[in-house]
């Protein structure tokens, strides 16, 4: 499996968090949190880069560094 969004992954796993919690907090869907864990998407879209940095209290270039 492709590693995908780092930084996802990482916050997922310092946080114990799922992709379904994230996507409840974040109103970004699980398919789409689904897609970036595993690289089909490698960069978010503009909006869900901005819902991710404001759930995880970082900017979005944090978001993009991969």
């Amino acid at each position: 499996m492709e590693q995908g969004n780092t930084f996802l992954t990482q916050m997922m796993a310092l946080n114990s968090l799922s992709q379904v919690q994230i996507a409840q907090a974040t109103g970004v869907s699980q398919q789409t949190i689904s897609k970036l864990c595993s690289g089909v998407t490698k960069t978010p879209s503009r909006d869900t880069a901005l819902r991710l940095a404001e759930y995880f209290e970082v900017s979005t270039d944090d978001i993009y560094q991969q």
